[in-house]
């Protein structure tokens, strides 16, 4: 629930958002200072808005109105069962562009892509769609495809990136964006890139907290640093066997780490044996300099005309 308090404005949990941020896109001016206040229903509103309960109720003084705005997408390891469903249901904007994507995937894949993110309510089809989903072949286009429709929703709204940043699989919606390609051709790429990746030998991936000098060590033989994420927080990629050892070594030192929800290993020698197919694929579509600016997964910085 929302409640503003220059207009009083309470939404019930079962409202959608929009229907209660209307007014405060089109008929009300922006003040100096914000509220939010997090309630159930009309009556904790009410009770909120007197105690101000420090734990729901937070009041801030913005610094700087207009802030520029950057789009983030994650990569493999962030999709789920259900997710966006609310936003399938009651935004139309948002299901006008999935429903376009999968309109333009059917023919580039031999599953309903649609029942594998929005499964039937019976426990029996939404384990099967959760474990099918973490395969490589259909986690890819339904990330592209719920990240894609989801900044089309916000564009919607008035809300325009200045920049983009995405991480593998997250990295094809920012060039899309850009119009480095047409989404087509991306949906395209990115079927058959989940598709040569679902036929690589089975691996794991892992999440270290720490940065990159003091986790070279646990790097042993058959073990690649996939990514860079932070300055104390990196990712390895190995096949499974060696991960164990991997895993182990740093379980044994105090180390945390964490698995990520993938079924190959990603970003590491593994996939070099597909390289020269994804090349030609590559070269079959138009790219074209980017609109938007955007970050390079591969540098870390803003991506070239050229790079891209």
């Amino acid at each position: 629930a929302v409640v503003r308090l220059q207009n009083h404005i309470v939404a019930h949990p079962e409202q959608p958002l929009a229907d209660v941020a209307y007014t405060l896109q089109t008929g009300r001016k922006h003040f100096s200072h914000r509220t939010i206040a997090l309630c159930r229903d009309h009556d904790a509103a009410g009770m909120l808005l007197k105690n101000r309960d420090g734990d729901r109720f937070l009041m801030q003084k913005v610094a700087v109105e207009n802030r520029s705005v950057t789009f983030l997408f994650p990569g493999q390891g962030a999709q789920y069962v259900d997710m966006a469903r609310d936003l399938y249901q009651y935004e139309p904007v948002f299901r006008e562009e999935f429903d376009r994507c999968l309109r333009l995937l059917k023919s580039h894949l031999d599953f309903d892509l649609f029942k594998l993110i929005y499964p039937d309510a019976n426990e029996e089809a939404r384990i099967s769609a959760s474990a099918r989903l973490e395969q490589t072949e259909a986690t890819q286009p339904a990330l592209f495809v719920i990240e894609y429709a989801l900044a089309q929703l916000w564009m919607s709204w008035g809300i325009q990136p200045a920049s983009m940043i995405g991480h593998s699989v997250g990295e094809y919606v920012a060039a899309c964006l850009a119009g480095v390609f047409s989404l087509e051709d991306a949906l395209w790429l990115v079927a058959m890139r989940g598709r040569l990746l679902q036929q690589m030998e089975t691996g794991a991936m892992l999440a270290v907290m720490l940065p990159e000098t003091e986790l070279a060590p646990y790097v042993i033989e058959g073990c690649d640093l996939a990514a860079v994420n932070g300055p104390a927080l990196c990712v390895l990629s190995a096949p499974t066997a060696v991960m164990e050892i991997v895993e182990k070594n740093l379980t044994e030192n105090g180390i945390a780490s964490r698995h990520l929800h993938v079924s190959h290993a990603f970003h590491s020698s593994m996939v070099d044996s597909i390289l020269p197919v994804f090349v030609e694929m590559v070269t079959k579509i138009r790219l074209r300099p980017p609109k938007i600016p955007f970050f390079s997964n591969l540098s870390g910085d803003w991506i070239t005309p050229q790079e891209a």
